[in-house]
């Protein structure tokens, strides 16, 4: 019965298959290995409700990560600069463009002492340093004068040089040596040489000179830092009469000392013959 119908013919025009349409599904089968195995349905809803909240999770976690990271570098900044707020630079009032509001300054304000700790400071202050009553119309003391000598020094200078030159002309030895100290350093080729030295030398030029006139011109004067010695130097034209008659001008300098008696010639010699 079987082969009959395997050799059954059946038209395909012959409407013994159902549409597609028209048919209708067959109920699900389900075995007892099936019914283990299966899961409770989940509404749809619910499923995507439950797939929407790891994308919450995620966009917290990212906006998270950017606010301690600014955070973390605003905190390694400040610890960098040592926790002390940078001055504002300000601008000058004449800076080109005009003035321009300058930024406000933080001025961070230091931990006030105690009244204790103040009186001691007080204390102390008034111990090691006294005050001095200044009166009110006390007028302010002049400053230090400077290196440059000034015009009692110069003055002093070339009266002694003019004394020098007038006991010269006059061929007085004993009032020429006022103006020589102890020992001249420098006398002429000779060095360290002694006040005796110097008269005996005067002595006998002008025993053997008839007249001596000597001038000088304006000096030029230098005077050390602290106003005790001076360097003079000027040109000096001779004529000497007598049985050695000579005549000249040369640029001569004479190095002076201040002492207790006045300035007083410690050097004496020809720089340069001029004629």
């Amino acid at each position: 019965m079987e082969r009959g119908e395997r050799d059954a013919f059946v038209s395909p025009t012959e409407p013994t298959v159902p549409l597609e349409e028209g048919r209708t599904p067959p109920p699900p089968r389900f075995d007892e290995k099936s019914v283990q195995r299966a899961q409770p349905a989940v509404p749809l809803s619910l499923g995507e409700r439950a797939r929407s909240w790891p994308l919450w999770v995620i966009t917290l976690c990212v906006v998270g990560g950017v606010v301690g990271g600014v955070l973390g570098g605003l905190a390694l900044t400040y610890y960098q600069r040592g926790g002390e707020p940078t001055a504002a630079r300000q601008i000058p009032a004449d800076a080109p463009g005009g003035a321009v509001g300058a930024t406000t300054a933080v001025v961070q304000q230091e931990p006030q002492a105690s009244p204790a700790a103040e009186a001691a400071a007080v204390e102390a202050t008034q111990t090691t340093a006294p005050a001095v009553n200044v009166p009110a119309n006390a007028e302010p003391k002049a400053e230090v004068a400077s290196a440059e000598p000034g015009a009692n020094v110069q003055g002093e200078l070339k009266e002694a040089l003019g004394g020098w030159l007038a006991a010269t002309n006059e061929r007085d030895v004993g009032r020429q040596m006022n103006y020589y100290a102890p020992t001249v350093e420098a006398f002429y080729l000779a060095r360290n040489a002694t006040r005796e030295s110097v008269r005996a030398e005067k002595a006998r030029l002008f025993a053997r000179a008839s007249a001596v006139n000597v001038e000088a011109a304006a000096p030029e004067i230098r005077v050390s830092p602290d106003g005790r010695t001076a360097v003079m130097r000027f040109r000096k034209r001779y004529r000497i009469d007598g049985a050695d008659s000579r005549a000249g001008e040369v640029l001569q300098e004479l190095r002076w000392r201040r002492t207790g008696s006045g300035w007083k010639i410690v050097g004496e010699r020809d720089l340069r013959v001029l004629q």
